[in-house]
């Protein structure tokens, strides 16, 4: 289906009107899908989160997008980072008006499939996690993507491989990214769950992402060495050929700090762990 992106506020783009001091407010570009070339960071927003209310959570991550555009946007590139070089493009928010959430989710399917198609790098913000089986499929259209040809890591609380047989819910992303991308796109052996609690998983999904040749890193396994097992865990999924794709539900980060989330909890990474897994997840 056709879908239609609403333009990022220009009030979220932060500046101090300083040039020595520029923020990424000045630097990301409030632009078009048609502007988008070899190797551009796409930002795409989804204010939707019917799939997390449909998994017994709580409302509030449809106004993500723009909250974390509102913070990001605030920020520097840091010392040594060049955004002249590196083009990164706010595509805007996928539209949701009269859209039942199957439609939200092929629209986001079709954006991110355009934005691969072009060449560019998409960094969808939600909005609830069921977003990132569309994200995918989009990602496995716009690229043409075979059999076995796509890694995968989630960095979550949660395995989030419930069945989808009552409808579209936030637990059930990678049940559908395991059964039903087209063409089979990811297989077990390249599938990852990282930073996993247990006291908040079923034994009973733990051992289906297990029969699937899924691999599962427990929080408990990884607090000590984040940084040392997301680079095994990159190395696994990383095959020879394979486009990896990174997922993050925020409430795997500890309540403290991150209180927004619909699940949060007191236990779960630390900011500075989840700023060692984004540098190295590029």
């Amino acid at each position: 289906m056709a879908y239609i992106l609403e333009k990022t506020d220009r009030d979220l783009f932060y500046s101090r009107n300083d040039p020595k001091d520029r923020r990424l407010g000045e630097l990301v570009h409030r632009g078009k899908m048609l502007s988008v070339r070899d190797s551009d960071v796409v930002i795409i927003g989804v204010p939707e989160d019917r799939g997390i209310l449909a998994n017994k959570g709580r409302a509030g991550a449809a106004k993500g997008p723009d909250d974390v555009r509102r913070r990001l946007y605030k920020l520097t590139p840091g010392f040594n980072m060049d955004l002249d070089r590196i083009k990164v493009i706010d595509a805007g928010n996928v539209s949701t008006k009269g859209l039942t959430l199957e439609e939200v989710h092929l629209a986001l399917q079709e954006a991110v499939a355009d934005a691969v198609s072009r060449g560019g790098i998409p960094l969808v913000i939600g909005g609830g996690h069921d977003l990132t089986y569309p994200g995918l499929a989009g990602l496995v259209q716009g690229a043409g993507l075979k059999k076995d040809s796509l890694g995968l890591i989630n960095v979550d609380a949660h395995l989030d491989v419930r069945t989808d047989e009552n409808g579209i819910n936030s637990g059930a992303s990678f049940y559908r990214a395991l059964s039903q991308l087209p063409d089979k796109a990811l297989s077990g052996s390249a599938f990852v769950e990282f930073a996993i609690q247990e006291p908040y998983n079923s034994p009973y999904y733990y051992n289906w992402v297990k029969k699937q040749g899924g691999s599962v890193f427990t929080l408990k396994e990884v607090s000590e060495r984040v940084m040392e097992s997301f680079i095994q865990a990159l190395s696994m999924v990383s095959k020879k050929g394979h486009i990896v794709a990174i997922s993050l539900d925020i409430d795997a980060v500890r309540s403290t700090e991150a209180p927004g989330a619909s699940a949060s909890n007191p236990s779960g990474l630390k900011a500075p762990e989840l700023d060692k897994i984004a540098y190295l997840a590029g």
